[in-house]
């Protein structure tokens, strides 16, 4: 009992303090990506694929035009990320998907 103990408190040790995003959010930076929001992916996230519709915690949906699938997650962490030209990237579990924004209407009450 005493050595897995001792395991786990090495492996929690070794566990990173930052997210796992730091490395894709530093290449995307060297892109000149820049973070300018931090919210979530309404519901369950499988990935995206063209024309997939991604409703967020901000009020946005997002329209993916780039494929990828992700082991499934509830709710997981969206950066959306501009560059200086105005192209959008979210970076959703380690991947970094291209497409475009589209914003909820509010209801008029």
């Amino acid at each position: 009992m005493k050595t897995f103990l001792v395991f786990v408190a090495i492996m929690l040790l070794l566990m990173p303090g930052s997210p796992a995003y730091s490395a894709d959010l530093e290449s995307l930076a060297n892109e000149g990506y820049e973070v300018v929001e931090e919210t979530r992916v309404v519901g369950e996230f499988k990935g995206c694929d063209a024309k997939t519709a991604l409703a967020l915690t901000n009020g946005s949906v997002f329209i993916c035009s780039t494929y990828s699938y992700s082991f499934a997650s509830y709710m997981p962490a969206a950066y959306i990320l501009k560059n200086k030209v105005g192209d959008i990237k979210v970076l959703i579990q380690s991947n970094a998907y291209s497409g475009s924004f589209v914003k909820e209407q509010k209801p008029p009450y």
